[in-house]
């Protein structure tokens, strides 16, 4: 269904710039990761038709270049250092890892909790691998400590995950992205509000459109890229076809009165 109404969204006009940030977790064998030969021939394809850059660069729309794209990976596990990093190296592309950073350790490497919301069967990185990503190149940033769904937890918690996070990705003698990643893309007025206070410059929410040159800083879209997605699929979804999903992601949140993410 996903793809047919993608054939027929695709003929629309389209616009003469567009910039996408894409979402991915994790890399390989584990039940929700996207294989590594299909994550291979995305990166190929997507570095020989966009320009990739950092996600900041994107932000600042600095580029005139027709199609724009960011990559960046959540939560932070272990396949972003011995799965995606090669693959990326070897097509000329760097990436953002968000992290929640209680679950990244010095010596011994945690396994994932599928009921906290991690995908499951997944091992986390260690703070080397995280200071190996960096020195390629990669931003480092936060995605909370735990994964919470921060728009349900009370002011102190939120404020925690926010601060402490930074300074545990700081004290390991890294620099912390000034933007952060909502877990599952929920926020909300009150979470975007704190997590502007907090210092924070943007904030990556999950709904799956384009970035707008007006939209809010702290709503930024991403779109999903999951282990079901073909070559072609990936192609059509960098190039707009399946944009579709936003508008009902949209009028989803506009029904039950929650943002779309």
């Amino acid at each position: 269904m996903k793809r047919a109404l993608g054939a027929v969204a695709g003929w629309r006009p389209r616009p003469q710039q567009r910039r996408v940030i894409l979402l991915y977790h994790s890399v390989g064998d584990s039940p929700l990761a996207v294989g590594l030969a299909g994550f291979r021939q995305q990166m190929q394809w997507l570095s020989a038709n966009a320009a990739v850059m950092p996600l900041r660069q994107l932000l600042l729309n600095a580029s005139a270049v027709p199609l724009q794209a960011a990559i960046t990976f959540d939560d932070g596990y272990s396949s972003l250092h011995s799965a995606a990093l090669p693959i990326l190296n070897d097509a000329g592309a760097v990436a953002s890892a968000f992290l929640n950073t209680g679950w990244i350790e010095t010596d011994r490497r945690r396994s994932s909790d599928a009921a906290q919301g991690h995908y499951p069967q997944e091992q986390f990185l260690l703070w080397r691998e995280v200071e190996a990503l960096a020195a390629s190149g990669w931003d480092i940033g936060s995605h909370g400590i735990d994964h919470l769904d921060l728009t349900r937890q009370p002011d102190d918690v939120v404020n925690r995950e926010l601060h402490l996070s930074r300074r545990q990705i700081e004290q390991a003698g890294l620099v912390c992205s000034p933007i952060f990643s909502y877990t599952w893309g929920r926020h909300n007025a009150h979470l975007r509000a704190l997590v502007k206070a907090a210092g924070y410059t943007h904030a990556l929410a999950g709904i799956h459109e384009p970035v707008a040159e007006s939209g809010d800083p702290f709503a930024i879209p991403r779109i999903n890229i999951d282990r079901h997605c073909t070559l072609d699929d990936f192609k059509a979804i960098v190039r707009g076809d399946w944009d579709y999903l936003g508008w009902l992601q949209h009028a989803k949140a506009a029904v039950s009165g929650f943002c779309a993410g």
